[in-house]
């Protein structure tokens, strides 16, 4: 006899399904739900459903995701552009940093009311042992600071060495050195090279699978030009790593996003309601495949299988973790 928790975990399951089933057959093509983090699991999750799509050219994406790591979005990207040759991914809520990165390979993303994204900055560890990660933008932005500061303080030594004698510019600009390099030599003493050039290359690997990913797919109409303005803006010119990129944001820095309607919209939040982590999958006018999240399947006792075949033509990335 089944118990009233697993009565209740069957309803709930019947109920997201009608849910998936109504989004598929409202855009006519299969839906992936996709929400939780971008990681290893969600990749095998991912690989395991793209096996059963490979007679679809075209594909919608409910995306509900925080982020993750950038390589696992990657690997996700190439397992479903294998065979899909038009997708579109649905924002109701949000898709940041490398969920954000992940919409970039989609021709189309439609962003909800309250929809967002967000920059594409990494997130590293920080090296003085804080729980809290950063940004290799923080390196910068923090060097940005000292050289203006630098700049400030050589204008106020000549300006006073102007004020209090009579000296032309270039000499008092000579004068004021000694006093110049007192204040500032012992603030860029303490910059770390090894640091900063490890941000750079953070930094730089974003920006290349970004722009690898929006020439091969989405932007491939557009010039690469654009497409590296638009990689440098996600990743270099966000004060933030929480910057609230909703609809307006994203079209004006040239990103293909578009409104999402009303009904797809209040499916999409149904569904949002009534799920935690979650991939799963449904057919327009056709039965859905379900595939339990790996937090379904602990809490149901179920076992994961964490050897699932790769599907043909993903390739092995061997980039660091960040």
């Amino acid at each position: 006899m089944m118990s009233t928790q697993q009565e209740n975990l069957r309803v709930e399951e019947e109920s997201i399904s009608m849910d998936l089933q109504m989004l598929a057959n409202k855009r006519e093509r299969p839906v992936l739900y996709l929400r939780g983090y971008m990681d290893d699991d969600s990749v095998f999750e991912v690989w395991s459903i793209a096996e059963g799509l490979k007679e679809f050219d075209t594909l919608s994406i409910l995306l509900d995701s925080p982020g993750g790591d950038i390589e696992d979005a990657y690997r996700m990207v190439l397992a479903l552009r294998e065979h899909a040759k038009d997708i579109e991914v649905l924002v109701p809520h949000w898709a940041k940093s490398a969920a954000t990165f992940f919409c970039l390979a989609a021709d189309t993303i439609y962003m909800g009311r309250h929809g967002e994204l967000g920059p594409l900055d990494p997130q590293k560890p920080d090296p003085e042992g804080s729980a809290m990660r950063r940004s290799p933008l923080e390196s910068f932005q923090a060097l940005d600071h000292l050289l203006n500061f630098s700049l400030e303080s050589l204008d106020a030594v000549v300006l006073q060495l102007l004020s209090r004698s009579p000296m032309d510019i270039p000499y008092a600009i000579e004068r004021a050195q000694p006093f110049f390099k007192a204040i500032v030599s012992p603030l860029y003493s303490n910059v770390d090279l090894h640091e900063l050039g490890d941000a750079g290359r953070s930094l730089a690997v974003s920006e290349e699978y970004a722009v690898r990913v929006m020439r091969r797919w989405g932007y491939s109409d557009v010039k690469l030009e654009k497409i590296r303005e638009i990689v440098r803006q996600l990743v270099r010119n966000y004060p933030t790593h929480g910057f609230v990129i909703d609809l307006t944001e994203a079209r004006d820095i040239g990103l293909k996003a578009e409104k999402l309607d009303e009904e797809s919209e209040t499916i999409c939040q149904e569904i949002l309601e009534n799920t935690g982590e979650h991939v799963d999958v449904a057919f327009p006018d056709a039965q859905g495949l379900h595939v339990d999240s790996y937090d379904d399947e602990a809490e149901h006792g179920g076992e994961t299988d964490n050897a699932r075949p790769q599907p043909e033509g993903a390739q092995e990335d061997t980039g660091s973790r960040r």
